[in-house]
Formats: structure tokens, C-alpha cells, sequence
């Protein structure tokens, strides 16, 4: 008789496995996954953002502010784009209102605040004390929401010609000795 072989949870996904562990808060409430995009970093090729942020708000769609207020300040933080798979997910977002909220805003550092482009290159931040970041699709709050949120940012993905750069740079770093062969015959 003949053994076979039989895997049955080889295609199954495992319930609560490490990358679903941050969906849920510990109440075991569902954490909201919102996508932000930022009109001018669309519109400029952004890659990725180093800001200092001191404060944090959220607009409603009526236009009203809603400060964030247990959010600390003077935070330096690296805002990536989905394509790196990287995201931030804060602790105590959603302490707001009931209501339908459109934008989260940043309020900026004087200092310290840069765009890095698609190409890698870098262009420090002086002319924004803000930054603007829509909510794709808004944000509907009822008040039985979990209080935490992902937020994950609508950036474009590096070019493929940037990952060369750093090979160029040290191909052009190499400095080939040239010979002489007219004064090597002289006497």
C-alpha cells in the first residue's frame, strides 16, 4: 500500500498571525487603516518626507479644526510611502468627535523639515509651515471606534535609476592612471 502524503493547513492562513496582530487594539477592536496623499507630493514625484512635527489636527469635512491634543510635539518623524510597506500607527487618534473628518494636518518645525524625490535627491523644506494630507475615501467616526489608526502615506515608489546612483558615484570616484608612452621612449 501506498503512503500519501497529506498537508492540510499548507494553504490555509493562520487566524491571528503576526502581520494581523496590528489590525486589532487590545480591546479587540478593529484598528481604521487610512491612506493619506499629499497633493503637492503627488504632483512633485515624492518618494519621502523627514519632518519635525509640533502639532497634529484633523479637518472635518465642514472645514473645522479639530486639534489633536494628547499628541506630544516636537516629534521628528520619516513619513514613507505604502510601497516600502511601512506605516504609523498612533495610540490615541481617534478621541475626536463623531463626525466625518477629510484631512489630518501637520504643523511643521521651523528646521529639520525635508522632501526626498523619487530620484533620491533632497530638497529641504522652508516655505511650509503645514502640510495638508487628504484622507482617501474620509474618515467616518461614530464614537465605538477603536482609539488607534493607521496611517499609511501615498508616496511614489523610488525610480529604478536611483538604486544605481551609489554604483556611479563610485565608478566615478575610480581614477584611472594614464602613461606617458611618448616620454618613456625619450632619452
Amino acid at each position: 500500500m501506498k503512503e500519501l502524503k497529506f498537508y492540510p493547513t499548507i494553504w490555509q492562513t493562520v487566524p491571528f498571525s503576526l502581520d494581523m496582530m496590528d489590525q486589532w487594539d487590545v480591546d479587540g477592536k478593529r484598528i481604521k487603516d487610512l491612506i493619506l496623499k499629499n497633493k503637492y507630493a503627488s504632483e512633485k514625484g515624492v518618494s519621502q518626507m523627514n519632518v519635525n512635527v509640533i502639532k497634529f489636527s484633523a479637518i472635518d469635512k465642514k472645514g473645522n479644526e479639530h486639534i489633536i491634543t494628547d499628541f506630544s510635539g516636537n516629534e521628528s518623524m520619516q513619513l514613507k510611502g505604502m510601497h516600502t510597506g511601512l506605516f504609523i500607527k498612533t495610540k490615541s487618534v481617534l478621541k475626536l468627535d463623531s463626525g466625518s473628518y477629510s484631512t489630518f494636518r501637520f504643523y511643521l518645525s521651523s528646521k529639520g523639515n525635508e522632501f526626498i524625490y523619487d530620484d533620491r535627491s533632497k530638497e529641504p523644506l522652508y516655505r511650509f509651515d503645514h502640510l495638508d494630507f487628504e484622507i482617501v475615501n474620509g474618515l467616518e467616526l461614530s464614537g465605538d471606534e477603536s482609539k488607534q489608526v493607521l496611517l499609511r502615506f501615498d508616496f511614489e515608489p523610488f525610480s529604478l535609476l536611483s538604486y544605481l546612483k551609489p554604483f556611479q558615484k563610485f565608478l566615478q570616484g575610480i581614477k584611472f592612471k594614464k602613461m606617458k608612452w611618448a616620454s618613456s621612449y625619450s632619452h
